[in-house]
């Protein structure tokens, strides 16, 4: 029997819970007027909150709208694709080439000549493909959408963000939906020619309710292997709210469960899914920062303990400067969405398990 959870980042999963006021608005805002503000959107949040997953729902309501998606990510040369493959693409599943000439036609032995026609034509840029593609449609529309905001070339976001910005002053219907950690939203938001996204419709993904949870572990179970009660209680509360987690906690125990989840299989893969969590999610969210903020980070874990938050002016000390001496590290954490401030004074770390990773010694699982 397949299991059917699904802890892979990016992957949507079988059973949906949460963040409907997103898909709600998103779907108003496709069935009304060229520059509607639910049309552009920036989305952010911490590593495995769902942004990706947010994403893949968005685009399939766009196509089920009619409206063709096109998909982009900050991780390659962005418009470059969109102009030279993507978007050509399309434009060839609508409108297939016609480049060739009848020259001759000749019936019973006889021959057709065709000959290859060399028109010019100017160096195409990602507002001319678009509006040739727009050319094609009738009553629908154009969606892109770029994850991986974080990882963006600068030139390429600002050439994306103009464009957008041309085609609705044409009353043009396009929808624009950016991704990435908070950190990279920010930088977009700061980019030449981008401030009108300032007022596009801004998602901030937090984790999710204890009932949507509890919701996703149970639907997606009973598939198959239906979840004592008691047991996705306990899947919940390791979960805390954490999207990735939800998956993960519940694809562990059902590899684990007989013929039903129980909550001793929830209990018995918990230390495995935090050691994942560690190694898929908390490794990759400290690469490259720098040696300040870690040692800031590593303060709080030491401080933390167990509590929800702790004061910042105690992990000021910790590191040896003053509070306002700290103010600038605790800033960049801010805008790198590893710490938050739940209240004046306090600092809390945004990732579930966290502190308990920088505590350790950080290292992943080696097998022979």
């Amino acid at each position: 029997m397949r299991n059917p959870f699904r802890p892979t980042f990016g992957a949507s999963p079988y059973h949906w819970a949460g963040r409907s006021v997103v898909l709600e608005e998103f779907a108003r805002g496709l069935d009304g007027y060229p520059g509607e503000p639910s049309r552009s959107m920036v989305i952010d949040g911490a590593r495995g909150i769902g942004k990706t997953v947010l994403l893949t729902e968005l685009e399939d309501i766009a196509a089920q709208h009619g409206w063709i998606v096109l998909r982009a990510t900050g991780r390659e040369d962005s418009v470059r694709t969109l102009i030279d493959t993507t978007i050509p693409a399309k434009i060839a599943e609508l409108a297939p080439p016609a480049g060739r000439a009848v020259t001759a036609v000749q019936f019973s032995g006889f021959r057709v000549d065709t000959e290859l026609l060399d028109v010019p034509s100017p160096t195409p840029t990602l507002g001319t493909r678009m509006r040739d593609l727009l050319g094609l449609l009738r009553g629908t529309g154009v969606l892109i959408t770029v994850d991986e905001v974080q990882d963006a070339d600068p030139d390429n976001l600002s050439e994306i963000a103009l464009t957008h910005q041309d085609l609705i002053r044409d009353e043009q219907h396009v929808a624009l939906v950016m991704a990435g950690l908070t950190h990279g939203i920010n930088r977009l938001l700061d980019l030449p020619g981008t401030t009108f996204l300032r007022r596009a419709r801004r998602f901030e993904l937090g984790p999710l309710t204890d009932d949507d949870a509890r919701a996703i572990i149970t639907a997606t179970a009973a598939k198959g292997k239906p979840i004592d009660a008691d047991a996705a209680d306990l899947a919940v509360e390791i979960a805390r709210g954490y999207p990735y987690l939800v998956q993960l906690v519940g694809y562990l125990a059902w590899n684990r469960a007989g013929s039903r989840i129980t909550r001793a299989d929830v209990e018995a893969v918990c230390a495995e899914a935090v050691q994942t969590m560690g190694s898929q999610v908390h490794a990759p969210s400290l690469k490259g920062v720098p040696p300040a903020q870690m040692a800031y980070l590593r303060a709080m874990a030491d401080l933390i303990g167990d509590a929800a938050d702790v004061s910042s002016s105690d992990v000021a000390e910790r590191v040896g400067k003053k509070p306002n001496e700290a103010t600038d590290t605790r800033g960049k954490l801010l805008d790198r969405g590893l710490i938050e401030a739940p209240a004046w004074g306090r600092v809390s770390f945004t990732l579930p398990y966290l502190a308990e990773f920088l505590r350790s010694d950080n290292r992943t699982t080696r097998v022979s």
